[in-house]
């Protein structure tokens, strides 16, 4: 019996995430911001990316969503096909300290092109 077929969700969370490998998706839609609604109907603020081959969504934090745009490019319906890893990792994250995040990469092995725009700086001794 799984956690996640117990409390079934429109959306992904760090549960619907490998923790060893990425989790390979392709993009199927992006919806704007205050497009999609929540389970209690309430209005979600940020865009949301739909993909293929499952019914779970990715409601888009600004960290992601500047990820997928340096891979993609600024437009976001130029996403639609194209692949993305998510993967899980720890960070410092709303006010605490390793908090355990979903985050996005490029899925792409041929380019090998992994961006991550918020890199902690090396520590200069």
């Amino acid at each position: 019996m799984k956690v996640t077929d117990q409390f079934k969700g429109d959306f992904i969370d760090l549960l619907c995430v490998a923790r060893d490998s990425d989790t390979i998706l392709t993009i199927a839609s992006v919806h704007e911001s205050g497009s999609q609604t929540c389970a209690d109907g309430r209005s979600i603020d940020k865009p949301v990316l739909g993909f293929e081959k499952t019914t779970k969504k990715l409601i888009l934090n600004k960290t992601n969503a500047r990820t997928i745009g340096l891979l993609y490019g600024n437009e976001m319906t130029g996403w639609i096909g194209k692949k993305i890893a998510l993967y899980l990792t720890t960070e410092d994250a709303f006010g605490q300290k390793d908090v355990q995040v979903i985050r996005v990469r490029s899925a792409d092995p041929e380019t090998g092109r992994q961006i991550n725009i918020f890199r902690k700086p090396k520590s200069r001794k």
